[in-house]
């Protein structure tokens, strides 16, 4: 398993996403992790902690297209500055084609998501139990 740090960003239309509306962010990220890196999407684990943002519009009852955020493998707080300048970024389209998804690498939105996204905090709200707990 990778160890790296890595903040994605995902854009798809919300009514893609199936099941409960209030778990979607959870779904597209546990989906996101299967299908493109390759293992499971966890709260703890040896490289550090996984961590869901939740943006605007998740749950929307309409089909719109939303924002999802996700930091993998964050291990210690980082300031704006290191979030910026050394956690990589990809930024992925995402469709849905019968029961699959297709995740398309979205290369010349990194500089714009990467300066939105600095209003979020790597690694979110650390859970309990992991560095600085």
């Amino acid at each position: 398993m990778d160890t790296q740090p890595l903040r994605v960003v995902i854009r798809v239309c919300v009514a893609d996403i199936p099941g409960n509306r209030l778990a979607r962010s959870h779904r597209l990220g546990r989906d996101f992790c299967s299908e493109v890196l390759g293992r499971e999407l966890k709260e703890q684990h040896a490289g550090g902690f996984d961590y869901v943002h939740i943006l605007p519009n998740f749950d929307s009852t309409n089909p719109v297209k939303a924002w999802f955020l996700f930091d993998f493998n964050a291990t210690e707080q980082v300031n704006k500055s290191q979030l910026s300048g050394t956690i990589p970024h990809r930024v992925y389209h995402a469709t849905r084609l019968d029961d699959s998804w297709i995740f398309t690498p979205r290369d010349h939105w990194i500089d714009t998501a990467r300066k939105y996204c600095l209003m979020y905090t790597w690694g979110g709200k650390k859970p309990s139990g992991t560095v600085g707990s």
